[in-house]
């Protein structure tokens, strides 16, 4: 009987020594581009020369998606393909709020198998793998997330209390005006007085994804944006006076 339990612990422990996930780097937040190693031996995918990652978001915490790069489970897309660099191993480059098209606050974790083109044959799940949480240095300007596509979310910050001009110290009524720019550097679009939210009596934001703000050409890529937030302040006889911060530029992240 002992004999039994042995021989069933040591196969058991030769099928679990495959089937290995490795990532480089070995943590990373969503915006980070990341490589997976996937080895597939000792699973029912070993021998195959196509392996195709399936991939899903937040597994068992609410508010996951399947990742863009799917396709149908019969039929997967060659954007999943994964690339093979040696006999049963694979790899797959991705960044988190690319491959599920989720902003870094949505992205807790995600989780993913190999699978056939068509589904017939697939590893177990690997899941769940963290997303480290972002850390950002407060300052009198800043966008989230820190590195981003055209395609992303995007949200620009005005931190009133680190303002160093009387004037931005004093500003009201706050609003942000956008341009954008393809990439060869031409104006696409610009976008004047968005009213910025109130997040706290110091701190105004303003959220927005490119493709739903603007009208994009077709075949157009933008490069990049400008920000400015605005508003007013009391001169010396109590009225109005318009006035503004500096221009920031933001630089689109091309991911792979």
């Amino acid at each position: 009987m002992k004999k039994l339990i042995l021989s069933i612990i040591f196969t058991l422990s030769a099928v679990f020594a495959f089937a290995q996930v490795t990532f480089s780097p070995a943590t990373f937040t969503s915006e980070d581009e990341v490589t997976i190693t996937l080895d597939i031996s000792g699973t029912a995918m070993a021998g195959q020369n196509d392996v195709y990652i399936w991939a899903f978001s937040n597994d068992g915490v609410g508010g996951g998606k399947d990742a863009l790069t799917n396709g149908q489970w019969g039929s997967s897309s060659e954007s999943a393909k994964m690339t093979k660099i040696a006999t049963n191993k694979f790899t797959f480059k991705f960044t988190g709020t690319t491959l599920f098209g989720q902003s870094p606050a949505e992205l807790i974790n995600f989780g993913f198998l190999g699978k056939s083109k068509d589904g017939t044959k697939q590893t177990q799940d690997f899941k769940p793998y963290k997303f480290d949480p972002l850390v950002f240095t407060p300052s009198q300007f800043r966008i989230f997330p820190a590195k981003q596509d055209f395609t992303d979310m995007s949200t620009v910050y005005f931190h009133q209390d680190l303002a160093t001009d009387q004037n931005l110290q004093r500003m009201f009524d706050v609003k942000v005006n956008l341009t954008f720019y393809n990439d060869a550097g031409g104006l696409v679009a610009t976008r004047t007085a968005l009213v910025a939210v109130k997040e706290s009596s110091t701190l105004y934001s303003y959220s927005f994804i490119p493709e739903k703000l603007i009208t994009l050409p077709a075949g157009t890529k933008l490069g990049k944006f400008t920000y400015q937030f605005t508003g007013s302040i009391k001169d010396a006889t109590g009225a109005n006076v318009a006035t503004a911060g500096p221009v920031n530029e933001v630089i689109y992240t091309i991911f792979n």
